[in-house]
């Protein structure tokens, strides 16, 4: 099994990302929580060691700054948890271009630049990179476009760093939850339409999403998953979370595309 001590993760600060810091501290370890919000130590679980430090990933300064100070620390560590980001929803047609580039921005461009400062870290200690992806990376979302996106540019990206770091014995793992009870719901950018019949579909499609999201695993039980699978011997790149998505994924994989995606369609269009 492989042994966390030491672990860096980006957007530790609320959902899945800070129950994994929890999860991680209840263990004994030492944490390097990267969030633009620091909060009370107290928040936390007790055990371990946890350094907060403020920064904006998409700041490429604050980010230098970050790790510079993580070298101040240690000069390796085990894990990198790529779990900082945010949703948007929208028709294509109606969502700024401004929004899709912060949307890029924060999960793929920061996620890339965190990875590549992180890897003289891992080398030393064959660590791992956990990208935090999502089924939508697979299963193409209907007004999520942008989302499914950036989630499956992830999904590549975890797929190319295998390839090229594994002389450095570093591995990247894509974990793809599905339907999660977070906070991330109520704090989805919702786009306007202005046609009023996409409209229509839209505010349905999305309360549908809404709903099947709140009723979905929790964070915490998300959290021991990714955990587990982070602790696997030899992991594969690319992992579902959950029995009834892992199906899904076989499905989309076996299925013809046309298939797939009316069914995505039927669901969520």
């Amino acid at each position: 099994m492989f042994e966390i001590r030491k672990a860096v993760i980006t957007g530790g600060s609320s959902g899945i990302g800070m129950e994994v810091v929890n999860l991680l501290l209840q263990d004994g370890c030492e944490v390097f929580s990267l969030s633009r919000t620091v909060h009370p130590r107290e928040n936390f679980n007790s055990q371990g060691t946890l350094h907060q430090i403020a920064c904006d990933i998409t700041d490429e300064s604050s980010l230098d700054d970050a790790f510079s100070r993580i070298g101040e620390l240690t000069d390796s560590f085990d894990v990198l948890f790529s779990n900082a980001g945010f949703g948007i929803s929208g028709s294509v047609s109606d969502t700024p271009k401004e929004q899709i580039v912060r949307m890029f921005d924060v999960h793929v461009f920061a996620a890339m630049e965190t990875v590549r400062k992180s890897i003289p870290f891992l080398a030393r200690s064959k660590g791992r990179i956990i990208l935090t992806s999502s089924i939508a990376a697979v299963v193409s979302l209907p007004y999520q476009s942008y989302y499914s996106a950036v989630k499956a540019s992830l999904n590549t990206l975890a797929l190319a760093l295998n390839t090229e770091l594994k002389h450095n014995g570093i591995r990247a793992i894509a974990i793809m939850p599905g339907d999660t009870a977070t906070g991330f719901t109520a704090k989805r950018e919702k786009g306007t339409c202005d046609s009023p019949d996409v409209a229509e579909r839209y505010h349905r499609s999305i309360a549908r999403m809404e709903r099947d999201e709140q009723t979905g695993a929790s964070a915490k039980t998300v959290a021991r998953k990714l955990l587990r699978i982070t602790r696997k011997r030899a992991p594969k790149p690319l992992y579902g979370i959950g029995f009834f998505y892992r199906f899904v994924l076989v499905l989309f994989k076996i299925l013809p595309v046309r298939l797939t995606n009316w069914a995505a369609g039927l669901l969520y269009g």
